[in-house]
């Protein structure tokens, strides 16, 4: 666990999720945005689909909980590996998907919570572990939506580059990030 602080002087801890997290993820899934829930998608944002989703080992959830309300402001994911639909894309780039050495990044900041900071804290965070577990390479889950330049201008200052573009539901970039 750490502690951070926004710029706006509010302290945060940054820890992985556990079993007892479940409802107040759910109050922070569906406490977002049309807009920012359309962006993220790794799961369903039901408390069934959720506790689902976590049942695969593969799948590791990271927090940043407010400490004077105990609330979410902020929720990633790593996937160990990648995601298999993903695969054939990948190696169209001439990119050979690693299931030890990869693995798969979905993020996402509260509303409220946006530009304070959180979304790179978090990411040192989880740079962290995925580091001491020897991660090589880092896959935008299911891409970037092209038209989300915040989020591409975002991952383009950490060092991920773009792969090339798909169409789900609109443009979308592949990006990936080599440590």
């Amino acid at each position: 666990m750490a502690i951070f602080t926004t710029k706006n002087n509010q302290q945060l801890h940054l820890r992985k999720l556990q079993s007892g997290d479940l409802d107040t993820l759910f109050n922070y899934l569906n406490g977002l945005s049309d807009s920012t829930r359309n962006r993220f998608g790794p799961h369903a944002f039901d408390k069934q689909s959720i506790a689902d989703f976590y049942q695969d080992e593969s799948n590791t959830g990271y927090l940043a909980i407010d400490q004077e309300n105990s609330t979410i402001v902020a929720y990633s994911i790593i996937k160990s590996g990648y995601l298999e639909h993903d695969s054939e894309r990948l190696r169209s780039y001439g990119i050979e998907p690693n299931r030890l050495r990869d693995c798969t990044f979905a993020p996402s900041v509260g509303d409220a919570w946006q530009s304070a900071g959180i979304g790179n804290a978090m990411f040192q965070h989880i740079l962290t572990d995925l580091k001491y577990l020897n991660i090589k390479r880092i896959i935008l889950w299911g891409g970037v939506q092209a038209d989300n330049i915040k989020a591409v201008n975002y991952y383009k200052k950490y060092g991920f580059r773009t792969l090339g573009a798909f169409e789900h539901n609109g443009k979308n970039y592949d990006m990936v990030l080599d440590l």
